[in-house]
Order: structure tokens, then sequence, then C-alpha cells
């Protein structure tokens, strides 16, 4: 059976919108500049929830195929992910800068195997992003960037 995700969006006021899904209680205020407009937009924009939610689906999908490989847990782990837009409309993203931050003793070729794993298996994101940007990848290990 096809997993089906479903969200509903609710106008508050001017170009301010609150985010649900059928999953959980969390609501996100999402915040739309509108153009010409001076204000400062109240909420999360958009493509700011695409890229958490990017980051969310590989950064899941990286400590689920540790712990499956039974691979030494890092100590810390984060991601930074910023894109960058077109300049005409619609604006979609040209490139996707990746950096994903291990902390700890986890195997290099096991952190490599499994970023490999997360963009072209396990997250869907990722994958259906790199159909349409170039998507750049950084990988550091205790500070010290690894070669891919």
């Amino acid at each position: 059976m096809k997993d089906k995700k479903n969200i509903s969006v609710k106008w508050t006021e001017k170009l301010q919108f609150i985010a649900t899904n059928d999953r959980t209680d969390a609501k996100i205020d999402i915040g739309i500049k509108g153009e010409g407009q001076k204000e400062e937009i109240q909420g999360t924009e958009p493509k700011h929830v695409f890229l958490q939610g990017l980051a969310g689906c590989s950064a899941g999908a990286i400590i689920f195929l540790l712990q499956k490989m039974r691979a030494e847990a890092p100590t810390g782990f984060k991601m930074d992910v910023s894109g960058t837009l077109t300049t005409e409309h619609p604006m979609v993203f040209e490139t996707i800068d990746i950096t994903y931050h291990f902390e700890g003793n986890t195997d290099v070729e096991m952190i490599k195997k499994v970023i490999t794993m997360s963009e072209e298996k396990y997250c869907g994101l990722t994958y259906m992003l790199a159909q349409i940007a170039k998507v750049n990848i950084m990988i550091t290990l205790n500070g010290k960037a690894i070669k891919r």
C-alpha cells in the first residue's frame, strides 16, 4: 500500500498560515513575503520548511543506517543545509549545499557509505531534489573535511 502524507494549511491573516499534518500535533507558522512587502514576515518561509524536511529525512536515514549496520555511533551529528534560488519566478532551488558534521570515532568509510545510501535510496527528498538542482555534499569528522 502506498504511503500517503496529508497536511493542511490554514490562512490566519495577511500572508500568514498555520500548517498541520495527519501524524502529529506539531504546528508550523508559515510566513510568505509578498512582492514589495516592507514589513518583516512572521514564521518560517516555505522553502525553509522544505530544507528542514530534507535535512530531517537525510539525518534520520543516516543514523538509522549506522545503527542497522552496527557501526560505532557518532558522539555528535548535525547537518547544515543551504539553498540558492534562481532569480526569476518561479524561484526554485538552483543549488543545495549539504554539510554533514560527525563527531566521534565512527568509521570514515561507513560514514561515506550511509550518506550515499541516504542520497540514492532512503531519503526520497534528497533523491528528488538532486533531479532538479545541483547538490553539493561536504562531510566533516571531528572538524576535519573528509574526501568523498
